[in-house]
């Protein structure tokens, strides 16, 4: 979930587009730094995550979450290990050039992959708040981006970017985004559906820096209409492992 995650506009005209420039930053520089940021050449994180409905029950689950940058594509491999009624249960996700990210979802009890086609972007990830959409990057120049101010999250300043996507790239109308101004790592991302309602939150609870890269540690996000929330905590994290190329095929998702 380190990569998590995947995010524009001087004088009338160009101001329009780059909004206002915050200490000679433009909302694109900003974003792009976010995209830029430094992540390692390979990640593996074991991953705690805990399921909450609007009744109060949890669902705890464990997997394993591996990334890799292929130049300057990244694929992610994870897998569920527990409970049992999810375990084996394995997701691939390759970045391509100008278009959606390759995605494949493993079930074991149909012991075959399958493909996420452009219209189940939108579909929740194995009943969790992230959507399919929500489980890949988006280069800056897709969308259009905008400074909106600076502002405090529980006492880090960040800056506060309004992000608008391309017509039919995406299933919200906006999203607004607070980037830490230091380390430029995403805190907060508030989600509009087309209606332009604030429908979904998600956040960075903890951060911690490990091998010289700030990671996010606790994460949490909440489906406001559902009344849902899934909350993430990274249990053990390692960069730069030299993770072989394999375990980002196909071949590896669908093996027993």
């Amino acid at each position: 979930m380190n990569k998590l995650i995947g995010f524009v506009f001087f004088m009338v005209v160009v101001c329009f587009h780059m909004g206002w420039a915050a200490e000679g930053l433009t909302a694109l520089e900003v974003v792009q730094k976010v995209f830029d940021r430094e992540d390692g050449d390979d990640s593996y994180s074991l991953v705690e995550m805990v399921l909450v409905d609007k009744n109060g029950n949890e669902r705890k689950r464990i997997l394993d979450v591996y990334t890799k940058d292929f130049g300057e594509k990244i694929k992610t491999f994870l897998e569920f290990n527990e409970p049992a009624d999810i375990k084996g249960t394995r997701f691939l996700s390759w970045e391509n050039e100008g278009k959606d990210d390759t995605q494949y979802l493993y079930l074991p009890a149909l012991g075959r992959s399958r493909r996420i086609v452009s219209s189940q972007k939108n579909v929740r990830f194995v009943n969790t708040d992230f959507t399919y959409e929500d489980m890949q990057r988006r280069k800056p120049e897709k969308d259009e981006h905008f400074l909106l101010k600076e502002d405090n999250y529980y006492g880090y300043p960040c800056y506060l970017v309004e992000s608008i996507p391309e017509k039919g790239s995406s299933q919200y109308s906006k999203w607004v985004t607070w980037v830490d101004k230091t380390c430029y790592v995403v805190l907060a991302v508030d989600f509009y559906n087309k209606k332009g309602e604030n429908f979904k939150k998600f956040k960075v609870k903890s951060m911690k820096r490990i091998q010289g890269i700030w990671t996010s540690m606790e994460t949490n996000m909440e489906d406001f209409k559902e009344k849902h929330k899934t909350f993430m905590k990274n249990i053990d994290v390692k960069y730069n492992q030299g993770i072989e190329d394999e375990k980002f095929s196909l071949r590896a998702i669908e093996s027993n």
